[in-house]
């Protein structure tokens, strides 16, 4: 088939695989339109979309900006103990009980030599990082990174570079974390004091590799035949990693959806997952400015999770695999003020301010409206990775004295606090609004309907514990909604919190880190129908007892 016909033919194929009316669409998330102001939800434990993986709320440190410097590494402040760790930030993080921790970069990994962050630390080089353009003193590594995930208690992701580096020392960075002893590499390891091996089981091959930004960047093809020969090889002495290929970094791009389809074919049976990523904000070329159109966004993203996913089963059943491929969404976030040239450039400092995101209300509904499609399309997606996870475009913010809690760290907060078990697969009756086209691809354009209130809900059998999830896109009105329990019925309500408030626009800051805070949230009384009252423009998480 010609190039030309077959790009056709796939964009052609993941049309089909989803529906572009309204209500086809609104039921593909289980979701049905009704004229009615009180919107309904079913909730039955029989019905599960998944288990739960963890690894879906994880979070992301990259070597950029002040992420690891004064971040969570800041020797000689009066915060860090022995070894330099901030105590605050690790107290702060052992509080959110986040999953997964991908390192060390995003676009830095593609510049980065494994070697230069490990071993003695007066012989470790300072190097001009080329992706951020910042000076990079190599004093936190891998072993330090590693030895900080034992802190925070989080499972670490570890990436290698696939664009400047060669394959071979891709495969030698997994020998040196895995590879138990008697070989060069592992042997370097225990001479730097790590006699076991760290067994990092969570791989990252490279980092959008598609991106023109990126450096070292491939074809699709160069890069599938790259990553298939570095799996290979990995799986002669470690066959049990997890290894994610590289696949489409957001929509925009003209490659997109081609690029998942070519790498796969050369690499689908030596790979476990594919990774997507993407970015959202309330910008003029985005949503027209409409903060109704913003808080739908999280829809945006649950259509790229259906394309992608179109894409891998598509390469599987071209290659007659018995293989699912699951989906890793290991860089996700609002991130759209901080973006100009000057917020991306470190004129060659070391840790300098950059991508420093002030994140409002509406950023902090949004990222709860993220939060609830992961947890839909956990089928399928496995790894998640909100990037990232202190002051680079982060829920947490550091200065010389303590750290702030920007507003959207509460929403995600309450997922790792309260997301267990299965995910259940509800059916929604609601109202819905029609939304703008500004900023749309065509198709999705069509799907101008969103439904005023975004559901999810898990239970957890072990301890019948259910935990329900609600963003109220209405920006006025208070909505209600009736929670009918078919099987379990609660038997009391264990937590009713809600983030709103009179202003969408409102933010966090040092001397006031209140203005954007849970608030308590009056709940009725536990039985076999429950009906919430939901205040406009707000995130709920209501958390209950079934036995």
């Amino acid at each position: 088939m010609q190039q030309n016909s077959r790009r056709q033919f796939v964009k052609q194929l993941v049309s089909s695989s989803l529906v572009l009316s309204a209500g086809s669409w609104l039921a593909s998330i289980g979701y049905a339109q009704t004229s009615r102001r009180v919107a309904r939800v079913a909730i039955n434990q029989a019905r599960i979309r998944s288990q739960l993986d963890r690894r879906l709320l994880g979070a992301f440190l990259e070597h950029l900006g002040r992420a690891v410097y004064t971040g969570v590494y800041e020797p000689g402040s009066p915060l860090a103990d022995k070894n330099g760790y901030r105590r605050d930030v690790v107290a702060a993080v052992q509080e959110l009980g986040v999953s997964i921790m991908r390192y060390p970069g995003g676009n830095f990994v593609s510049g980065y030599h494994w070697q230069d962050g490990v071993g003695p630390k007066a012989q470790r080089p300072t190097v001009l990082e080329r992706a951020w353009n910042s000076l990079e003193t190599n004093q936190f590594g891998t072993n330090e990174f590693l030895e900080w995930c034992k802190l925070v208690h989080t499972e670490p992701l570890l990436g290698f570079n696939l664009g400047t580096a060669s394959t071979e020392e891709a495969v030698a960075y997994v020998e040196y974390c895995n590879y138990a002893k008697g070989t060069k590499w592992s042997e370097l390891r225990r001479s730097h004091g790590y006699d076991q091996p760290h067994k990092v089981q969570y791989w990252c091959m490279g980092n959008e590799m598609d991106g023109p930004w990126q450096m070292g960047r491939l074809t699709a093809r160069e890069y599938g035949r790259k990553a298939r020969d570095v799996a290979r090889q990995i799986r002669v002495f470690d066959p049990g990693t997890k290894l994610i290929a590289c696949g489409s970094s957001n929509t925009i791009l003209p490659t997109y959806l081609e690029w998942d389809r070519e790498v796969l074919e050369e690499c689908y049976d030596q790979v476990d997952g594919i990774s997507l990523h993407n970015y959202y904000g309330n910008t003029p070329a985005l949503t027209g400015g409409d903060s109704a159109r913003y808080l739908a966004m999280n829809l945006d993203m649950e259509r790229q999770i259906h394309e992608i996913a179109a894409v891998c089963d598509y390469v599987q059943g071209l290659q007659k695999s018995p293989k699912r491929l699951w989906l890793s969404f290991d860089e996700w976030n609002v991130w759209y003020r901080a973006r100009d040239p000057k917020a991306r450039d470190g004129q060659g400092k070391f840790a300098p301010h950059l991508l420093e995101e002030v994140y409002n209300l509406e950023d902090a509904l949004l990222v709860g409206g993220f939060l609830n499609t992961l947890l839909r399309q956990s089928d399928r997606v496995r790894v998640g990775c909100l990037a990232q996870i202190v002051n680079v475009i982060a829920p947490l913010v550091t200065n010389e004295t303590s750290v702030l809690r920007q507003s959207i760290y509460f929403p995600y907060a309450w997922a790792l606090k309260f997301a267990h078990g299965n995910v259940l697969d509800l059916q929604v009756e609601g109202d819905t609004y029609p939304i703008k086209a500004e900023g749309l691809r065509a198709d999705f354009a069509r799907n101008d309907q969103v439904p005023y209130l975004d559901v999810a809900a898990t239970l957890n059998p072990p301890d019948g514990r259910v935990s329900v999830f609600i963003l109220n896109r209405d920006l006025a009105a208070e909505r209600e909604l009736v929670l009918d329990w078919r099987d379990p019925v609660p038997l009391r309500v264990l937590f009713c919190e809600t983030l709103t408030g009179p202003d969408l626009k409102a933010f966090n800051t040092f001397e006031q880190p209140r203005q954007v805070a849970p608030r308590t949230l009056e709940a009725p009384a536990a039985g076999a129908s429950m009906t919430f009252k939901l205040p406009p423009r707000s995130y709920t998480v209501v958390h209950l007892a079934t036995q």
